[in-house]
């Protein structure tokens, strides 16, 4: 039977809170805008690297010791933004991760950060019509829109797949 802390870690993963703390400002400082905790958590435990339990705790405790910030964005998404003692720890520290750990979470963040993006550019509305309903899509651009389109789906459960 696993471990409570180590269930779902892969072998190479992280188990301890410090190593945790170091990889979360790590990823913080390269993205260089705030993220939050769903995509924190996203970046860090889709692949193994470190446990859930542990990885709350470690964001916690660095909130905790001022390393990271909690804010609210104008579209009221609670994010974290590291400070400048976390960017100071994680230049120091995060030498003592490996490197495939950080280089495969931090492109997990740049993923996830690439994907809020797009989704922020790009429009999508469902409408009910008499007999099904309507998928608005506009992709936007810098002036004119790149492109503009409507699908009809007949149930609501295809709409929104």
């Amino acid at each position: 039977m696993e471990e409570t802390f180590t269930a779902g870690i892969r072998p190479g993963g992280l188990t301890e809170g410090r190593e945790i703390r170091i990889l979360i400002c790590h990823i913080l400082s390269e993205m260089g805008e705030p993220m939050s905790f769903d995509e924190m958590t996203e970046a860090i435990l889709t692949d193994g690297t470190a446990n859930y339990f542990e990885f709350a705790d470690a964001l916690a405790e660095l909130k905790d010791t001022g390393c990271v910030v909690p804010l609210k964005t104008d579209a009221g998404i609670n994010v974290y933004t590291i400070t400048e003692k976390g960017r100071a720890a994680a230049m120091t520290l995060s030498g003592n991760l490996p490197l495939s750990i950080k280089e495969k979470s931090a492109e997990g963040a740049k993923n996830i950060i690439q994907r809020r993006r797009i989704e922020k550019e790009n429009l999508v509305t469902i409408t009910k019509t008499e007999d099904g309903y309507m998928i608005h899509i506009r992709v936007t651009d810098i002036g004119t829109d790149l492109m503009d389109l409507s699908l009809f789906m007949p149930t609501r459960e295809q709409a929104l797949a």
